[in-house]
């Protein structure tokens, strides 16, 4: 199975950005196409969310479901229902589901709880390609979520972020630590570049359930990386250091795939 991960640079541009993930999509072959958070109308755009916030049954959305007939494609969005959320559209045969971030970070430069609603339980798709966790950006700093993830069945955990360089070192710290863990893939995709004051470092990765490295992008440009991966992996993970298996599953509240 392929996986593309979109290092992307900023632009403020809900068109011009659907236009290019469109052309991403068409011109490479992959299953799992991967883009950072807010991707549609880039991640510091401060008050703007309230009049650029795109429905679920928006055209845009809509045309982007279309090209996902045998394919996955997750990107991030500021989502306009009752509220307004911080979310991740996962595209899959011809449906968009929706992934909302359930951590919202409101401390030095982030000011998220003035804009989004929390989403309210950890995202899971069954699909063709596994079943996929979806998470965002500052997510991945509270283990429950990607453990309620592993333990309902994920196979691959994906998180889009937009993460500055202040960030960095904690992010590739604790990325490998969530793959480890929970014995499952972990594909981490962030926005490479200059928004307003902020440099987001790129660095996008691919984790292996044992933790290895399989994809680092490069740092602070953009990148588009294809990476395969065998899921016959994860057994093998999980039967050398069975850390699902031993987990007290009754400190974690189990329910069925959310979407």
């Amino acid at each position: 199975m392929k996986i593309l991960m979109a290092q992307t640079t900023p632009i403020f541009d809900v068109e011009k950005n659907k236009e290019r993930l469109i052309k991403i999509v068409k011109n490479n072959q992959a299953d799992i196409y991967i883009f950072p958070e807010m991707y549609l109308t880039g991640y510091l755009i401060r008050d703007k969310i309230l009049v650029r916030a795109i429905s679920v049954d928006s055209p845009f959305m809509k045309e982007i479901a279309e090209i996902s007939h045998g394919k996955i494609i997750i990107f991030g969005f500021p989502e306009r229902d009752e509220f307004i959320y911080n979310s991740a559209g996962v595209a899959y045969n011809g449906e968009i589901h929706v992934a909302r971030k359930i951590y919202l970070p409101n401390f030095g430069p982030f000011e998220e709880k003035l804009y989004f609603k929390s989403g309210d339980y950890p995202f899971l798709l069954s699909t063709d390609h596994g079943t996929i966790g979806v998470q965002i950006c500052y997510d991945v700093f509270f283990p429950e979520v990607t453990k309620i993830q592993a333990l309902n069945g994920s196979d691959i955990i994906v998180n889009i972020s937009a993460s500055p360089i202040t960030s960095r070192n904690l992010f590739e710290r604790v990325i490998p630590a969530r793959a480890i863990e929970n014995t499952v893939f972990f594909a981490y995709v962030n926005w490479a570049g200059l928004q307003r004051t902020l440099e987001f470092w790129g660095g996008s990765m691919l984790y292996s359930p044992r933790g290895n490295l399989l994809y680092k992008a490069p740092y602070f440009q953009e990148h588009i990386g294809v990476v395969e991966i065998d899921l016959e992996e994860i057994m093998i993970a999980r039967n050398l250091r069975p850390t699902l298996r031993d987990t007290k599953k009754e400190f974690f509240k189990l329910s069925g795939e959310k979407n």
